[in-house]
Formats: structure tokens, sequence, C-alpha cells
């Protein structure tokens, strides 16, 4: 997927400040295997990962979701909390707040926000179909063609301008106006 020049210097940026770490993970897949050929082909593979705990780690969806993107989302005052979780491990007590059930506002809404803002820009759905890894344009279309305002209208303007010009007109030499003048 390209990058705008802003975003790739706050990327180089950022990874100078916090380089990428390598981790290795228990398997490509991380569902159970269902057969001994596939628990056999399951084996570790070693990523660069540019976000990790601070420990170096991979991070946990659930623990992202509930530590970081929930709360960021609750201050920013999208999401609402609604209670607090307390858990007790000994003598210790630790309090979680509980939010609002909200999959539209899950970290997946990110790569919504993406691809809804360079259709609303004008941007190419074949373009953004393949930088969102989508199989084919079409299920870039299904999902996101509300977010194209100026569809359909573009070509009205198009159309207007070129039938308001006094210019004569290159016109196709199949076309039924071939040979026609409007005079």
């Amino acid at each position: 997927m390209p990058l705008s020049p802003n975003l790739a210097a706050r990327a180089r940026a950022h990874f100078r400040r916090f380089p990428p770490v390598a981790c290795t993970l228990p398997w490509r897949n991380p569902e159970a295997p269902t057969t001994a050929l596939e628990e056999k082909q399951r084996k570790p593979i070693t990523v660069m990962l540019v976000l990790t705990t601070s420990h170096g780690n991979r991070i946990y969806y659930k623990t992202w979701n509930e530590r970081s993107w929930k709360p960021a989302l609750a201050a920013a005052g999208v999401l609402k909390v609604v209670g607090e979780k307390v858990q007790r491990h000994g003598a210790r007590v630790r309090r979680h707040p509980v939010f609002e059930l909200s999959r539209s506002d899950m970290f997946h809404v990110l790569r919504h926000t993406y691809a809804s803002a360079q259709l609303e820009a004008g941007e190419s759905v074949v373009s953004l179909s393949t930088w969102l890894g989508h199989s084919s344009p079409k299920i870039t279309l299904d999902h996101y063609a509300h977010f194209m305002p100026g569809s359909g209208f573009r070509g009205l303007a198009a159309m207007d301008a070129w039938l308001e010009q006094d210019l004569q007109h290159k016109i196709p030499q199949k076309s039924l106006l071939a040979g026609w003048t409007t005079n």
C-alpha cells in the first residue's frame, strides 16, 4: 500500500525511535490443527513486529482492545464506560473499566476509515481494492460504494462541460453522430 509522504516521514521517525522487534510466533495459523500433518507443518515463525509489548512480545488482541484501544475511545468520548470489573489475585485487587459493547468502534474500524477517506478523495476502486488485499474490486464496491459521493455526478458534469463548449468536438468515426452537424 502506498504511503503519503507525511505518513512515510512519521513512520520513519517512529521506527527510529521504536525499531521493529524480532518475535517468534508459535505458528502461521493460530487455529488448532485438525490433523497430525497440520500439526507437523505448523512450525514457529519469526517475524519483525512494529508494535510490541514493553517486553518485546506480540500484543494479544484482547489486551490491546481492553487496555489501549477502548480506554482511548472512552477518553475521546466515543465509547462509554458502563461499569467496573474487579479481579482479586490473593491480597491484590485490580479494577478494570467495563465498556459498552460496540462492534463499530473496534480497531478494525481504522481500515474502514482509510478506505472511505480514499474513495471520498476520488481514489480508484481498483487501486484501493489492491491495497486492501481484496480478491476483486467488486468486494471493495460492495463494502464501500456508499462512500463515493460524487460518483455519477462527475460523469454528468463532464458531459455538460463537453456539450457547452463552442469548439468542434472530436467524435469517434463509428459514432452515430459522425457526419452530423449541430449548426
